[in-house]
């Protein structure tokens, strides 16, 4: 059977990695390239996952990290309507917690105005008695 083997090394250890490939080079390896996930763009507004960077028509958006992967989730689902659990579960990555409401409704409060100031428009939509979802109509 075979193996699975993650090695994350920074630039100044990937003589380690040349190391291993070396003394391996006869036997089959199958390489998986795990890239950074792609920059997602939408219209004047662009989420870079990997650096929970949001830019404005340009502009640098600060967002704190469970802010940026709530946005992130709702862009990266367009139109697709989430619960406040749904959500929660997501960015939280825990099933259940106290004020589950009062939680999402305070960051997707803070998300909403931090994008009014840059992007002069609401882009995260309440479905009254359901959720949240990303509208992207403008």
């Amino acid at each position: 059977m075979g193996k699975i083997v993650i090695i994350t090394l920074d630039e100044a250890e990937e003589h380690v990695l040349n190391k291993i490939l070396d003394s391996i080079e006869a036997e089959k390896i199958q390489f998986v390239d795990i890239s950074p996930a792609p920059v997602l763009s939408l219209s004047n507004l662009s989420l870079y996952p990997h650096e929970c960077k949001v830019e404005v028509n340009g502009q640098e958006l600060t967002l704190g990290p469970r802010q940026f992967a709530l946005l992130y989730l709702l862009a990266r689902n367009v139109g697709r309507i989430f619960t406040k659990e749904q959500i929660y579960y997501q960015v939280w990555n825990e099933s259940t917690a106290i004020n589950v409401d009062e939680t999402i409704r305070y960051h997707v409060s803070e998300i909403r105005k931090k994008l009014e100031q840059i992007y002069g428009y609401d882009c995260i939509e309440t479905v009254w008695g359901i959720g949240y979802r990303f509208k992207h109509d403008k």
